[in-house]
């Protein structure tokens, strides 16, 4: 297990990043139950989604160097980081251009489309290597939210702020709740070795 310990930590600050951002989405249906307040709400969803993008990208660049080279993951985390860092830049695009809100939703479903995709390569080794097929639950939540996201135009921001925030929170919940399961199983398994060691040269 010492050889994802580096990538769980890098995942966890993921998952807390992803809990982050969606709580800022949380504030939009408020924001949005009048109609002055409603075209900012929707420009506050998609800066947060855009900088949780953005920011994400940057950490999985760095974690697919902590993936073990004989492991699944290394190429599609960088190509996943590289990926959300151009939606992320057209996310903010969005913002300055005043383009149509349906562009937004296509931009937001792409990125939980690739993050599934790329989840479940990594979910490949991980699960392989921890045995635990919970590893695969990432990439569910964010496939499932691609195809809400998809067909999420005729929703009113109050809903799409709901849809954005049950997205962004599940994904990072599990994904905080994964890499700290991984790193405590971690850290038993050190403990049993250390105390066996102990007791062989005793």
């Amino acid at each position: 297990m010492k050889a994802y310990s580096e990538y769980w930590a890098a995942t966890m600050v993921r998952g807390l990043l992803a809990v982050v951002a969606g709580t800022g989405v949380l504030f939009i249906p408020e924001m949005a139950s009048t109609i002055l307040l409603r075209p900012f709400a929707v420009v506050i969803s998609i800066l947060c989604l855009a900088a949780y993008g953005t920011i994400d990208s940057a950490i999985m660049l760095t974690t697919s160097f902590m993936i073990p080279r004989q492991q699944p993951g290394r190429l599609a985390l960088r190509m996943q980081g590289i990926c959300g860092a151009v939606i992320g830049i057209l996310l903010f695009a969005l913002v300055y251009n005043h383009v149509e809100l349906h562009w937004f939703l296509y931009l937001a479903a792409a990125q939980a489309a690739t993050a599934a995709i790329t989840e479940f390569i990594v979910a490949r080794g991980t699960s392989a290597h921890h045995g635990a097929k919970w590893c695969y639950a990432s990439a569910g939540v964010a496939a499932i939210s691609s195809i809400a996201l998809l067909f999420g135009k005729n929703l009113s921001p109050h809903e799409l702020a709901w849809l954005l925030y049950g997205y962004l929170g599940l994904f990072g919940f599990n994904l905080f709740a994964l890499s700290a399961r991984m790193l405590f199983a971690e850290r038993e398994l050190l403990n049993v070795e250390h105390v066996r060691t102990k007791v062989t040269a005793g």
